[in-house]
């Protein structure tokens, strides 16, 4: 981004304000800078830009990352595998799988694309705005929070945020697990066979109906959630010590009042499905009793 876009020390300081004044969390963090061998550290970065948005009204739009990241793992070679995973699936922003894509750049770039959902550089307000304009003021914060390394995996929670004058837009969870052996995304495939996320995602069905109640389906719709066919295995997930909890975000089962559902499978519940090629069977073994 150009010299001219970026904010002077004070914007930052009161961007930072914003950020913290609006941001919470729902993701776990492992509080330490070593997790499992991976050697966690912390980055920051935040940028803001005005731009019109109608004749009457101006965009102020403020966007921000605050994130754990890998800053080593065993050697520099396996390192920048790690890292180039962590920019592309993590942080959403393309990257070679070789690729030596700062970490810093790689964030900075997140912020940009944050901001460029509202409008193009080019078409940022530089030169004093108009006092009978009416100000909308935006929010955008990525959160992203290192999990506790176990079982070879590591596990990233990437929180979504988005305030418009102060009141939630939207607010998403979702997390990211790589598996430090292959170098490579955990998805529902490496856990389960194909023919096997029907019986998963029935039990997820059942599980949902169990934790808020509901008797049946047309009694889970007037809580507001949409019909049963919209529960279905997502690589939405996380492993935990009472068995894989999947979120499901704001809108994706539910209306909004609804917010986020979780619903946690034990490892026993799951154990009958898990393909026998899994290379993560070994974790339902050892959890069963």
């Amino acid at each position: 981004m150009s010299g001219k876009n970026r904010m002077s020390i004070l914007s930052r300081f009161v961007a930072l304000c914003l950020v913290l004044q609006f941001v919470t969390t729902g993701c776990g963090s492992n509080g330490e800078n070593d997790a499992g061998g991976v050697d966690m550290s912390h980055i920051y970065e935040a940028d803001s830009m005005t731009f019109e948005h109608d004749a009457s009204r101006v965009c102020v739009v403020t966007s921000s990352v605050d994130a754990d990241y890998p800053q080593y793992y065993v050697n520099d070679t396996l390192t920048r595998q790690l890292q180039a995973l962590y920019v592309n699936e993590v942080l959403g922003v393309a990257a070679a799988a070789d690729s030596s894509v700062a970490i810093q750049e790689a964030v900075a770039m997140r912020v940009a694309m944050q901001i460029n959902q509202f409008g193009d550089s080019e078409d940022e307000i530089l030169y004093g705005v108009s006092p009978n304009k009416e100000f909308l003021r935006y929010t955008i914060a990525t959160e992203v929070t290192a999990m506790p390394v176990e079982w070879g995996i590591a596990t990233f929670c990437r929180h979504e945020k988005v305030d418009k004058d102060g009141e939630a837009a939207t607010d998403a969870h979702h997390y990211i697990n790589i598996d430090l052996a292959t170098m490579s995304r955990v998805d529902v495939y490496d856990l389960f066979a194909e023919d096997a996320l029907p019986y998963v995602s029935s039990l997820l069905k059942d599980k949902l109906l169990d934790q808020v109640g509901a008797k049946d389906e047309e009694d889970l719709i007037g809580q507001g959630y949409f019909n049963l066919d919209n529960i279905a295995v997502n690589n939405n997930f996380y492993f935990g010590n009472d068995g894989i909890t999947w979120n499901y975000t704001t809108y994706e089962i539910a209306c909004y009042s609804v917010g986020e559902t979780q619903i946690t499978l034990g490892f026993d519940a799951l154990s009958p499905y898990v393909s026998r090629e899994s290379n993560f069977i070994h974790i339902f073994k050892t959890k069963i009793k």
